[in-house]
């Protein structure tokens, strides 16, 4: 299976990162001697040979568009700027329906080592049938913000929990249970969103998750390596130690 571009979702205000993101945005905060967005950047450019890459961006855009520029790379970012944000769904929709070929998607909050997005990426690659991918992980069920559904490895349908959940499953004795939870990238196969029609904000999950789901086979990746969604502080700190700790498997080139 080839991965034909991969689409980086960077237009969010990060406002559970504040004050961290009161002047920068989100996918600029530093990782050591990187960023979330470079690291993703870079990564996609050592482990996906020839893929073209966008990077959706709004809040504070300009800074996301010197950082890109500045990039000592081969093939430079595309930027898709939007001056009102349309919302993670159908910026994806409207990206995978303007493009040809299958597209990875990826939250640009998502901070990846090396050796865990190489893994992703080799058994991708290596599948023999073209179909949708959501990357998913186990966590804990009174602490999952999304709780996947498969049979098989094929994905049936994804469930939100909201704060209230959150906070019910909070005071639950029975913490043993693991369920499937989104990580926050996915593969979106060629021309499965066609007639898909989100409304302006709407996110991923679940409306359009389900719709492939509905509508084709959704296959689970297991995501088993090293992986933060980086959506709050102690998230945000939590990805700097581990990167301290990770081994870096490429000379970094993406240098100002």
């Amino acid at each position: 299976m080839k991965i034909d571009s991969v689409l980086i979702l960077a237009a969010g205000r990060g406002t559970r990162l504040k004050p961290y993101t009161n002047n920068l945005p989100k996918c600029l905060l530093p990782i050591n001697n990187t960023n979330i967005l470079r690291n993703l950047i870079e990564q996609s450019e050592k482990y996906i040979t020839g893929v073209k890459i966008y990077v959706n961006v709004s809040y504070l855009a300009e800074k996301i568009i010197n950082e890109i520029t500045s990039f000592n790379i081969n093939r430079r970012p595309y930027i898709i700027w939007e001056h009102n944000p349309l919302g993670p769904a159908l910026t994806v929709t409207y990206h995978c329906n303007k493009i040809s070929g299958n597209v990875l998607v990826l939250h640009g909050d998502l901070f990846f080592s090396d050796l865990t997005f190489s893994q992703i990426i080799h058994s991708i690659t290596h599948k023999s049938e073209e179909a949708s991918i959501l990357l998913c992980h186990q966590r804990p069920k009174q602490i999952a913000r999304s709780i996947v559904s498969e049979t098989g490895g094929v994905i049936k349908s994804i469930f939100e929990s909201s704060n209230t959940d959150l906070a019910k499953n909070i005071y639950s004795t029975d913490d043993s249970e693991l369920v499937w939870s989104s990580s926050g990238a996915m593969v979106v196969k060629s021309s499965s969103l066609f007639n898909f029609k989100p409304e302006i904000g709407v996110s991923i999950a679940p409306t359009l998750i389900n719709y492939i789901a509905d509508h084709e086979k959704l296959y689970l990746e297991k995501c088993n390596g090293t992986r933060v969604s980086i959506d709050d502080e102690k998230s945000y700190l939590a990805a700097i130690e581990i990167s301290k700790k990770s081994e870096k498997l490429f000379d970094r080139t993406l240098q100002h």
